[in-house]
């Protein structure tokens, strides 16, 4: 019995380490910006990568980053989270989300949609939040015969009115299909881009605002002397 509860116990061991292995924290160096983040948090996303000022993803596989439906509804959703740190001297002034992907209706009754949320979550304060919504409806139709497909894009923006220099950032995605088999109907919608892009700018050293006053108070002096002698 005793070596049985040795076996389990170093199979337990043995797992715990292949997860920790398996599992890695990820940094990303951008511009005036770091990013980190946990590979087991990917999900549908995809390993993300830099472009400049861009975090893009490009979500693929198979079955993919997708909702479809020949009867009732289906959804699929995913979130990915990481904490961005400006480096020094700067603050992150705005988060901007644009994402597209395509999708198809086939019969009256059948829907697609696309819906999620962006948040920054500085620490210490409440979380900001904006709605991921679509550029247009998505309504066009096809048929059987046609099998075209529709592009659609969404965005969501947040820009920040408090100096934030570390934030943890999350994208929750979430992608729904409707349809009816009673008319042979049949709704897809797939997500293939992901960009998250970030806007930093300066923050002005105390002595950067300290010159800027000295030399206001200095303005302000020669005014006034110009003031009495005229």
């Amino acid at each position: 019995m005793s070596f049985n509860i040795k076996v389990l116990a170093s199979a337990i061991l043995l797992a715990i380490a292949t997860t920790q292995a398996s599992a890695a924290n990820v940094t990303l160096d951008g511009d005036n910006f770091t990013i980190s983040y946990d590979t087991n948090v990917i999900g549908l996303f995809g390993s993300p990568y830099l472009v400049g000022s861009n975090l893009v993803f490009a979500p693929g596989g198979n079955p993919g980053f997708s909702a479809q439906s020949e009867s009732g509804i289906k959804f699929t959703n995913s979130t990915f989270a990481f904490v961005i740190t400006a480096d020094p001297g700067y603050k992150l002034s705005s988060f901007n989300l644009f994402e597209g992907g395509d999708y198809m209706l086939i019969g009256d009754a059948s829907r697609v949609s696309v819906g999620g949320q962006l948040r920054v979550k500085p620490v210490g304060e409440s979380a900001m939040t904006a709605a991921i919504t679509p550029s247009m409806p998505l309504t066009t139709r096809t048929s059987f015969e046609q099998f075209a497909t529709t592009e659609w894009n969404a965005s969501a923006s947040i820009s920040p009115t408090m100096t934030l220099s570390s934030a943890v950032v999350s994208i929750e995605n979430l992608l729904g299909a409707r349809a009816r088999l009673s008319e042979d109907g049949y709704a897809f919608i797939e997500k293939k881009n992901v960009e998250l892009g970030f806007v930093l700018t300066p923050v002005p050293e105390p002595e950067s605002y300290a010159m800027l006053l000295a030399g206001l108070g200095l303005m302000g002096l020669f005014a006034s002397r110009r003031a009495s002698q005229a």
